[in-house]
């Protein structure tokens, strides 16, 4: 063997006894950055569980920027929206559920991520009395969830805030309807009673547009309608009224039967 071959083989020896150092440290410091990771997530979730959702919300953030598709990331992802939750700032809790949901789809955590955006919707929902796109929004996404998951744990507190969502807009109905009542234009409260009578037969509200609709029908003169209106709440919805307005169902019950009695003889 000349000596040209002999440099050449030692030169190829040293080359691949560099590389596998290479890869050798290479590993060494995946294996390294992997169990500091790890630690920076118990630490983070130390601070999630005793409250300290700042910190929390930095060591969440610190792992999920430096080791984005590593083992700890959707779980970082989570609790970094969970805290976002806990500290009820619900629009930045929706982005981060939203960002595991959307790139994190064979995650554990997307049934639990989605249902908190919903929540996190439903905790937005104002007072009826306000604008209503957030309740539309929280309803949206309380009938995708279901749709989606209709078989999840989550699915009672899903239809009680459904339920919810349903009350506020047809109370938000209620209000116009009682004021052009207030008005004594009794022609348009009636659109509005009827929406509520049709569309939310499930809402505490729909009894007392029924009987807000038979005060209407009073003031018309139109007593059929108003006695059926008010046979109907007697049938189902009387034990929901307020004493203030029982007595104002009973008021009206007599004088709708002093109208058609006198009307009849």
């Amino acid at each position: 063997m000349t000596h040209a071959r002999i440099k050449r083989s030692f030169q190829l020896i040293l080359l691949i006894s560099a590389v596998a150092t290479l890869q050798f440290c290479a590993s060494q410091k995946n294996a390294l950055e992997s169990k500091d990771i790890a630690e920076t997530y118990r630490q983070a979730m130390e601070f999630y569980e005793k409250e300290n959702y700042l910190r929390a919300e930095e060591t969440f953030t610190f792992i999920l920027y430096n080791d984005p598709g590593g083992e700890f990331a959707d779980d970082a992802q989570f609790y970094l929206a969970e805290t976002y939750f806990a500290k009820e700032e619900f629009l930045l809790a929706i982005s981060e559920y939203d960002r595991l949901i959307r790139r994190m789809k064979n995650s554990p955590y997307v049934e639990a991520a989605f249902w908190k955006k919903t929540e996190s919707y439903c905790e937005l929902s104002p007072d009826f009395r306000l604008e209503r796109e957030m309740t539309d929004k929280a309803l949206r996404n309380l009938y995708d969830f279901l749709e989606i998951y209709p078989e999840s744990k989550y699915r009672a507190k899903a239809n009680a805030r459904i339920i919810e969502m349903r009350e506020k807009l047809a109370m938000k109905l209620l209000a116009s309807a009682k004021l052009y009542s207030t008005l004594r234009e009794y022609e348009s409260s009636l659109y509005y009673y009827d929406s509520i009578i049709t569309d939310y037969p499930d809402t505490q509200a729909n009894v007392m547009a029924r009987l807000g609709k038979a005060d209407a029908m009073v003031n018309l003169e139109r007593w059929d309608e108003a006695r059926q209106l008010l046979n109907s709440i007697a049938i189902e919805g009387r034990e929901t009224l307020s004493q203030k307005d029982l007595l104002k169902f009973k008021a009206m019950g007599n004088k709708v039967i002093e109208q058609t009695t006198s009307q009849g003889s």
